[in-house]
C-alpha cells in the first residue's frame, strides 16, 4: 500500500512539474520495465582524494536561497513536511526507503524540493532502491549512492553537483570510505554532470531482466580503458 501510495504521488508531482506528455512517458517506460529491460551502465566510485579533486575544480552555484537537509527518519521527514518543505511528493516511495535505512541527501530552494539523492550503508537499504546490483563490500565500508532527482525547474543549474559535494562531505565524516553509483549509459545529462566531478568509472555492467527473472554481469575496466572512456564521456 505504502508503494502504491509512492507511486501515486511520484506521479503527481511529475504532472504538476513537468506536464502531462512526460507523465505518459514515464507511466508507460515505468510498465515497459516491469515486463523486461536490458541496460548498460557505468559503474562510477568516489573516495577522499575524489572528494579532494571535485572540490577543486572551478564549480559555481547558479541558485540563490538553498539549504541542505539529511534526512535519516520518517520522524525527521514528518519533522521537516511540518516546516513546510515539499519532500515525499517529489522523493518517490521515501517512506518505505527510509525504513529500510536509506538516508536522503535534499537540497531545497526555499521549501521546494530542488534536488536530491539516497545513500544507502546496507544491502537492505540498496535493495528498497531497485537499483543495478554492482558489487557493494558494505562491510568493508562502502556504501551505494543513487536515486537521484532533480526538479526540472532547476536543471542545469549546479544543484547535482552541490547535492553530491555535500553527501560527499558527511559520509567522509562517517567514516565511509568509499561510495559508488551507475549511471546508465543512455542517461547523457548524468554522464555529462559526472565527468566534471572528477568521480571515477571503474567499471561497466549489464542487466537483463524478463518479468521475474534478473541477469547482471559487471566487469571491472583497466586503467587504460578507464582513460579512454573518460575522455569519451568528458
Amino acid at each position: 500500500m505504502n508503494r502504491l501510495k509512492g507511486l501515486f504521488r511520484r506521479s503527481a508531482s511529475i504532472y504538476q512539474t513537468e506536464g502531462p506528455l512526460p507523465l505518459v512517458k514515464q507511466a508507460t517506460a515505468y510498465a515497459v520495465r516491469r515486463l523486461f529491460r536490458y541496460e548498460t551502465y557505468y559503474l562510477y566510485e568516489s573516495d577522499s582524494s575524489t572528494y579532494r579533486r571535485s572540490i577543486d575544480t572551478d564549480f559555481v552555484l547558479k541558485v540563490d536561497g538553498l539549504s541542505f537537509r539529511v534526512i535519516q527518519t520518517n520522524e525527521e521527514a514528518d519533522e521537516l513536511e511540518a516546516q513546510g518543505f515539499q519532500f515525499r511528493e517529489h522523493a518517490g516511495d521515501a517512506r518505505r526507503k527510509l525504513n529500510n535505512g536509506a538516508i536522503a541527501f535534499c537540497v531545497f530552494v526555499g521549501h521546494e524540493l530542488g534536488n536530491m539523492g539516497w545513500l544507502c550503508t546496507t544491502k537492505q537499504a540498496k535493495d528498497s532502491l531497485n537499483e543495478p546490483p554492482p558489487e557493494v563490500d558494505f562491510s568493508k565500508g562502502e556504501a551505494w549512492a543513487g536515486g537521484a532527482w532533480t526538479n526540472p525547474k532547476y536543471r542545469r543549474m549546479g544543484l547535482h553537483t552541490y547535492c553530491g559535494l555535500k553527501r560527499d562531505e558527511w559520509w567522509l565524516q562517517k567514516g565511509i570510505v568509499k561510495s559508488k553509483w551507475a549511471v546508465a549509459k543512455t542517461n547523457v545529462a548524468s554522464l555529462t554532470a559526472e565527468s566534471r566531478t572528477g568521480s571515477v568509472i571503474y567499471g561497466e555492467g549489464r542487466l537483463i531482466k524478463v518479468l521475474w527473472w534478473k541477469s547482471w554481469r559487471e566487469s571491472r575496466l583497466t586503467p587504460q580503458e578507464q582513460n579512454r572512456t573518460a575522455r569519451q564521456d568528458a
